[in-house]
């Protein structure tokens, strides 16, 4: 089998293109929605686009590099050197100290891997980038739950559900409510009975669909309410002209299982390759 500098199965270059671009231009898109609807930028959030890619951060959360990342450095066009520099001045004048940068296999040039180790940006975790075809879709998921799509009125509680699933610091939750009816995505609940139980989202690109914010309370997992949101989100993008859907899930490991991971193995989706996290820890002053 042929593969890449990583060892990883060689994807199809077009599949490598969207498995990053359409999170860069869903993140992208996620703060901008954010910025637009809380005057005066409280969160203090902002974006940058460098090198192809996009750098996002907000104030307040310093210990998680989920919330300071950059996306899609060496897709659009080879990184350089100097990209990685206006990546570390991004953080720098936002007073960040905790970063991530998530570098895909295919990212060009290969020295950019060892460019952030030397900057201080050793390799951490891998998640997991999957890619499935849109032209064959497998029966719907069992469950006794009821899957919708929602609008505006039920941003709430989408945005409830996504807080208390990850454990999110309360003050992000402000963050999650304007993306809810806004154009390029839809968003979906599992209900039980009456009860808002677990959540999905979809963001339309081109022919493109990038799913994420699937989450679901504790009292509700393994009972189906996933894997039934993914096949009625893989659904609707296909009904809208979509041909790929492309996502990402943390690690799967012994240590830590992660079972969305095997839903959507179960649904289909192929592993594209394991995206190492390049992360730059909080240093004390002079460090």
């Amino acid at each position: 089998m042929t593969t890449d500098r990583g060892g990883e199965p060689r994807l199809d270059p077009e599949i490598g293109y969207w498995l990053e671009m359409a999170e860069v231009h869903a993140t992208r898109d996620y703060f901008a929605a954010a910025i637009e609807a809380m005057p005066g930028n409280p969160l203090r959030l902002a974006t940058r686009d460098i090198g192809g890619g996009v750098a996002v951060t907000l104030g307040g959360e310093d210990g998680h590099p989920f919330f300071s990342r950059t996306l899609g450095l060496g897709i659009e066009r080879p990184a350089t050197e100097a990209d990685l520099d206006d990546v570390i001045a991004f953080y720098a004048e936002h007073g960040r100290t905790t970063v991530s940068i998530p570098i895909a296999p295919q990212a060009e040039p290969p020295d950019l891997t060892d460019w952030a180790a030397a900057r201080g940006f050793p390799e951490s975790s891998r998640w997991p980038k999957l890619s499935r075809s849109l032209t064959a879709l497998p029966d719907p998921a069992q469950t006794d739950l009821r899957v919708e799509a929602i609008g505006p009125g039920r941003a709430d509680a989408f945005a409830d559900i996504v807080m208390a699933a990850f454990d999110f610091d309360d003050a992000l939750r402000s963050m999650l409510p304007p993306l809810v009816g806004r154009s390029g995505w839809l968003h979906y609940l599992a209900f039980d009975g009456e009860e808002p139980v677990a959540t999905g989202a979809v963001h339309l690109r081109d022919d493109i669909a990038w799913l994420g914010f699937g989450a679901t309370l504790p009292s509700h997992r393994g009972r189906g309410g996933q894997s039934a949101i993914f096949h009625r989100r893989l659904a609707d993008a296909r009904d809208r002209g979509c041909r790929l859907a492309v996502s990402e899930t943390g690690p799967d490991t012994p240590e830590e299982p992660n079972p969305s991971f095997r839903n959507m193995l179960r649904l289909g989706f192929q592993l594209g390759y394991l995206r190492p996290n390049f992360v730059r820890e909080a240093r004390s002053p002079g460090a």
